[in-house]
């Protein structure tokens, strides 16, 4: 349960709960689900999802919980285009309402076949309401014929308790000298390491910045296809000692680098239509106090992230991104202001408490 769907619905339902609603969740059994399960604070109720005509599967199992619940409204995480149409039953002949909450990766499910495609816009046309998790989202999803009049945006949020700035220097002293920074100021990169997450572009940027004299350490946590490609250019360029590729990042290494850090650098781009839909990386960052550079177009704008709180770049260019990391090691009192603002911006807009409260309003507001 480390994507990043996943941890959005996690969060959100476990804030719904303490929000003083009635929370039942109907899942498919996934590997290691017995742990994570004992530990929620609300029901899951696992089944497990054959290969075949799994639509009428979920439509059963949703519909005994249904019957055991008397819920007031259905709560649909993603687009499931066929295997979300049971809920159109249960609006049509038990009255129970829907809502949908689209990520903009899902969209193109909409494309994928005929079948999708008429699925998908069926579930979405007759929900009561469709959450966006980003107005880029939005955006897309009223390109796509949707009605703006129904679309409302739910942004993810941050658990701003375990993402807040260490309070403890000499335990971040003990993780920078692990990634051996040698007194070095340190660059941080965390995603998957596909090319709308624009790696390719940092390292580039590191290595303008040396040969500018300017020598830093730069660490990027994830996997991806583009792994053998950046380990290439790295050792091409010569910056090897410099950057660091250290794979897969459990919730609580990612604290740990973002703590070990003095800038964020997430400049993802559009990358044939492959989008960043909202920058929750970049808020993890700005909620630990730290500033960051993304990117002028795509979700992470949409996260509020802007010139109070790190640097908004071109980044299809690597010396803009090279500009803002110089930028932020030469004037620390402003890197450290923008930090200051990004840990404010995200307590008061961003808190998982205050986007479960904003879902409760939004569910109750609807007709029963």
């Amino acid at each position: 349960m480390e994507g990043g769907i996943a941890i959005f619905l996690s969060e959100l339902i476990c804030g719904l709960a303490k929000c003083g609603n009635e929370v039942r969740v109907l899942v498919n059994k996934m590997p290691k689900f017995e742990e994570y399960d004992k530990n929620q604070a609300y029901p899951i109720i696992r089944y497990l999802m054959p290969e075949r005509l799994s639509s009428l599967h979920i439509g059963w199992q949703l519909f005994r919980q249904i019957m055991r619940m008397k819920p007031d409204v259905l709560f649909v995480g993603h687009v499931m285009a066929t295997r979300g149409l049971p809920v159109l039953l249960f609006r049509w002949f038990l009255k129970i309402p829907y809502v949908v909450l689209c990520h903009a990766g899902h969209l193109p499910i909409t494309d994928a076949s005929k079948i999708n495609d008429i699925s998908a816009r069926t579930l979405l046309r007759y929900a009561e309401l469709i959450l966006a998790n980003s107005e880029y989202t939005r955006r897309l999803l009223i390109e796509r014929g949707f009605p703006h009049e129904k679309i409302r945006i739910l942004t993810p949020g941050v658990d701003t308790d375990f993402f807040s700035p260490s309070s403890d220097e000499s335990t971040v002293i003990k993780i920078r000298s692990k990634y051996g920074a040698d007194g070095m100021p340190r660059i941080l990169n965390i995603g998957r390491l596909v090319p709308k997450k624009n790696q390719l572009r940092i390292v580039k940027a590191i290595a303008i910045l040396g040969d500018q004299g300017l020598h830093v350490k730069c660490t990027i946590a994830g996997n991806g296809p583009e792994k053998v490609n950046l380990q290439s250019h790295i050792k091409e360029l010569g910056i090897d000692e410099q950057v660091q590729l250290i794979g897969y990042a459990s919730r609580d290494k990612v604290r740990e680098l973002i703590h070990a850090a003095d800038i964020v650098a997430l400049p993802s781009i559009i990358d044939n239509d492959d989008y960043e839909s909202f920058g929750i990386v970049a808020l993890e960052a700005s909620a630990c106090g730290k500033p960051v550079i993304v990117d002028s177009k795509g979700g992470q704008v949409d996260a509020g992230i802007s010139d109070e709180t790190g640097i908004v770049v071109n980044s299809e260019d690597e010396n803009n991104i090279a500009k803002a990391i110089s930028y932020l090691i030469e004037r620390k009192d402003i890197a450290d202001r923008m930090g200051k603002a990004g840990r404010q911006h995200v307590v008061e807009k961003f808190s998982w408490n205050r986007i479960a409260k904003r879902t409760t309003n939004l569910l109750s507001s609807l007709p029963r």
